[in-house]
């Protein structure tokens, strides 16, 4: 089985000898493929859905992986039981629906859970929220797939102040190569200032909105520059 290079990295992050609970599994790839290359134990792969669960229940099948992945029914963590899980992947989402669903399923996350996050967009606001929550970023990398980036988040409980930089861009992102950091700055620098010019165009701007992006904007330059020195 192979998987794309944003769910093949996430695998990456997963310990050894982890019990895995996969949110939104949709096909079991990352579930499957952590019990194809023994990097699980035992994995639960869950879904607000029936539909997704039927395709994982297919895909576990196929790999003869029925005694050690089991797929669960469950709206977020709702159906988690405290300790079944030590790694929680969430990926593929908005950002603010994983925000929504840490903050529902918080019961189950203690000290020692990592949870390896991918969100889809808003990831500046799950930053926050994680910061804000008592969570901490320990490790954050850039994936590229074609013309698209994403970010992927390997947090645990902690304290942690953010500086803009963190919160923008990511901390810890020095296992990315410098190529791979200066396209993804590149990219937030052409999103936001697009974003920049159709307010300023726009006959009725949100100033609030404008400062923000603009704001985002100067940070996004401004490291482009300390990364070029």
């Amino acid at each position: 089985m192979e998987l794309s290079p944003r769910l093949e990295k996430i695998t990456t992050l997963i310990p050894k000898g982890s019990t895995l609970a996969d949110i939104g599994t949709d096909h079991a790839y990352i579930p499957v493929y952590c019990s194809k290359n023994k990097i699980t134990k035992s994995a639960l792969a869950m879904d607000l859905n029936e539909g997704p669960l039927s395709r994982a229940d297919i895909n576990i099948k196929k790999y003869g992986f029925e005694g050690q992945i089991k797929t669960r029914l469950s709206d977020g963590l709702s159906n988690l039981l405290p300790g079944e899980a030590d790694v929680i992947v969430i990926a593929g989402m908005g950002g603010l629906l994983i925000r929504d669903i840490i903050e529902k399923g918080k019961t189950v996350i203690d000290d020692n859970t990592i949870l390896i996050l991918q969100p889809m967009i808003a990831p500046v606001e799950l930053r926050e929220f994680l910061y804000s929550f008592g969570f901490n970023i320990e490790d954050e990398y850039i994936v590229r797939e074609e013309d698209k980036f994403y970010n992927i988040f390997k947090v645990k409980k902690g304290d942690f102040s953010p500086s803009d930089s963190d919160l923008y861009i990511g901390k810890n992102l020095s296992k990315n190569s410098p190529d791979e950091i200066e396209a993804y700055l590149d990219y937030k620098i052409r999103v936001c200032k697009k974003i920049v010019d159709g307010m300023k165009k726009s006959d009725n701007p949100d100033v609030l909105m404008l400062k923000k992006y603009e704001a985002e904007l100067e940070i996004y330059i401004l490291s482009k520059k300390e990364l070029s020195k």
